[in-house]
């Protein structure tokens, strides 16, 4: 996964991210694509931008169209805010694209069945996991606690 944001990078749901300029983005890309051509590898390459969050929704849409336009197979738009934003995302932006349902976060956590509807591709719940096994240790704590 390639990103625009400057370094050092900051979870995409937190305040105090930057991006860099799209033409510095659109060359980290091509030259993956690039890369990957010339020795012909079987390599997936994700765009992601966390633009949404510094200029908006539509410099964020703007950055994914011209991320698929230099070759990148999947884009990755990070932390939209609503539904409906979710849902221009995927109307206006060719290719694949990533949700990624961060509970608590900026964006609404949604089934998997809706985000396909969509048109999402993949989605990640990083969270998930770790929230359930959370509580299922702290229901063993207490039972410890109470002598159980």
């Amino acid at each position: 996964m390639l990103e625009d944001q400057v370094a050092p990078k900051r979870c995409g749901h937190t305040r105090g991210k930057d991006v860099v300029g799209i033409d510095e983005a659109l060359s980290k890309i091509q030259a993956a694509v690039d890369a990957r051509d010339e020795a012909n590898l079987d390599i997936m390459i994700m765009a992601r931008t966390d633009s949404r969050a510094i200029h908006g929704l539509d410099d964020a849409i703007e950055r994914c169209k011209r991320f698929i336009e230099v070759g990148a197979d999947l884009t990755f738009l990070e932390a939209p805010q609503s539904k409906e934003e979710m849902i221009r995302y995927c109307t206006e932006v060719p290719g694949y694209k990533m949700a990624n349902m961060l509970e608590n976060g900026q964006t609404p956590v949604l089934p998997p069945s809706e985000l396909f509807d969509m048109g999402y591709k993949i989605a990640a719940y990083p969270f998930a996991l770790l929230n359930a096994s959370i509580v299922g240790m702290q229901a063993s704590l207490e039972l410890l606690k109470n002598g159980k």
